[in-house]
């Protein structure tokens, strides 16, 4: 504060200014008073089930203690109509739109990977040959955000905060950790098959930290070795290998079980600690990934004791968490978000049980329809360039002066003579509803997308006889996933308008006051917040006696 310079003759209008100031506490008639400012959490938690319709969170809940699922659905606000718009429900674009608030032929992750032309191979969506792994798995191809447009919730807050909020990701899969904490993440963490232990890559750091190292070589995957999965008396699967002692057979094996969640949340909560997240007023961000649930709903199915029995499981992993967030953070301390990537197909034997049409698609009648049809047309030539989607070798083209779309159209004529196949899209082209067409166009990104982009028919699997299931498509039991907001400033109760997972980064944004991810289009689910509170009344000042 400055002392007043003003000479004695200008005091009239010194004693004016203080007249309006005490006017100025004085409450005005008719005046809204101003809103408090709301109390941030010291950390946020997004916990992104890997394969996890909602229907789960009904089937299963005579099997749920009171404070895993069930205090996030008693205390929390649940969207039960959450549906992703596009088609190609996979891991990396279902994690990218959660962070991102947008789909991918706007985020740019429009497949777990796609073929690459200008290095002519397929590529990983996080793969970056200039970031290294980090931890002992140098044949692992190197990984980072680069492949993601715009902004995550998460960047937002490293903004917001000049880069002061701390931000980690965890999770058995690389692209889950990476594009659900963005480009500004302080460290990423995912599971390393060839060696059992969490490893990251020099996007983030050139070695891991002490406390990482500790936690690979103390309770790293090897030390699940011998484990036995039981359901009640039931054996489901006991954890060993041919050798005879952990390898890479083994250590893969702990993504089929519920073993692979126990590493992830044990991790997460030494990350917690050592990084000191939530220790400060300065909002922090974790993400934590469960990839092993799709493990255990690829191999088995939704509708087997595996699942139900990994499902049971997760919700005391959530109820262990919540508890042990209480304590370290406080209560009221943090929020949580929970969703899912994607939902899940039956097998094809659970499918047919039910009375559902449920057809095999073999892998090996899509190439021979498309070769027979290139044959007959233009020759016998090279004209994939990939085997396990359709994109055409564009020297091929070139050599047999054929376009592109020339091409498509040829394509998805032999296509659909083939058992199983409902339609497809190939640029302006469409032989889908214009429903369908819509959720394939939100998946397409150019140069990330095949040249025809085929749609099987519901409950249709590729090599389905094979066992097994999977996902991608753009039907309700894929596209369908829980949406929950826990947390001080959100509105419990069940609400069930239709939304997508693209509102979750939004709805964050909302409450947390910070710019909304750069491309996001995802709504605000203001139904869900918590209106602002509001500061009392000024009490008039009593006048002091003279």
């Amino acid at each position: 504060m400055r002392f007043s310079t003003q000479p004695p003759r200008r005091r009239p209008l010194a004693l004016l200014a203080a007249l309006l100031f005490l006017l100025s506490l004085a409450p005005v008639r008719g005046a809204e008073p101003p809103p408090a400012r709301e109390k941030k959490p010291r950390l946020v938690v997004v916990v992104v089930i890997d394969m996890f319709p909602p229907d789960f969170l009904e089937r299963f809940r005579g099997r749920f203690g009171p404070d895993g699922f069930n205090r996030l659905l008693r205390e929390g606000a649940s969207f039960t109509s959450c549906f992703y718009p596009y088609a190609n429900t996979e891991t990396g674009p279902g994690h990218a739109t959660l962070s991102t608030g947008t789909t991918p032929d706007r985020h740019g992750i429009a497949a777990n990977g796609w073929y690459d032309f200008a290095r002519g191979r397929a590529v990983q969506a996080v793969e970056d040959e200039s970031a290294p792994v980090v931890g002992g798995a140098s044949r692992l191809a190197g990984a980072s955000p680069r492949n993601l447009m715009g902004s995550t919730l998460a960047d937002e807050l490293r903004l917001a905060t000049g880069g002061e909020a701390k931000v980690f990701g965890v999770a058995l899969k690389d692209r889950s950790a990476i594009f659900s904490t963005g480009h500004t993440a302080s460290g990423a963490y995912w599971y390393n098959i060839q060696t059992g232990t969490f490893v990251t890559s020099r996007y983030y750091r050139e070695a891991l930290p002490a406390w990482v190292e500790n936690f690979n070589r103390e309770r790293g995957a090897d030390s699940y070795y011998g484990k036995t999965w039981k359901s009640g008396e039931k054996v489901l699967a006991t954890l060993t290998s041919q050798s005879g002692r952990p390898d890479a057979s083994f250590r893969q094996e702990l993504y089929y079980s519920p073993y692979g969640n126990d590493l992830v949340f044990d991790f997460a909560r030494e990350l917690v600690v050592e990084e000191k997240l939530g220790a400060d007023p300065v909002t922090d961000f974790l993400f934590l990934g469960l990839s092993a649930n799709d493990g255990v709903g690829h191999r088995w199915g939704p509708y087997s004791e595996e699942v139900a029995d990994m499902t049971r499981r997760t919700d005391a992993h959530l109820a262990a968490l919540l508890q042990f967030l209480d304590k370290q953070v406080g209560a009221g301390n943090y929020w949580v978000a929970l969703s899912a990537d994607h939902g899940v197909a039956p097998t094809l034997e659970q499918a047919r049980a039910r009375g559902l049409p449920a057809k095999n698609v073999p892998l090996a009648a899509l190439t021979q329809a498309l070769q027979a049809a290139f044959a007959e047309h233009w020759g016998e030539d090279d004209w994939l360039a990939s085997r396990s989607e359709v994109v055409f070798n564009r020297e091929t083209l070139r050599k047999h002066g054929v376009g592109v779309a020339e091409a498509a159209h040829l394509a998805g004529g032999a296509l659909l003579g083939v058992d199983g196949v409902l339609g497809y899209v190939a640029g302006e082209e469409t032989r889908l509803d214009p429903g369908l067409t819509q959720a394939v166009r939100l998946s397409t990104y150019r140069g990330r997308s095949p040249d025809v982009y085929v749609v099987f028919e519901p409950f249709a699997l590729v090599n389905g006889e094979e066992g097994g299931t999977t996902h991608g498509s753009p039907y309700n039991y894929d596209t369908h996933v829980p949406l929950i907001f826990y947390g001080a400033a959100f509105r419990a109760g069940t609400y069930r308008e239709r939304v997508t997972p693209a509102d979750l980064a939004p709805t964050l944004a909302a409450a947390l006051g910070l710019t909304p991810p750069a491309l996001a289009d995802g709504r605000i689910l203001e139904q869900a917040l918590r209106p602002a509170k509001l500061a009392p009344p000024r009490a008039p000042r009593e006048a002091k006696p003279r």
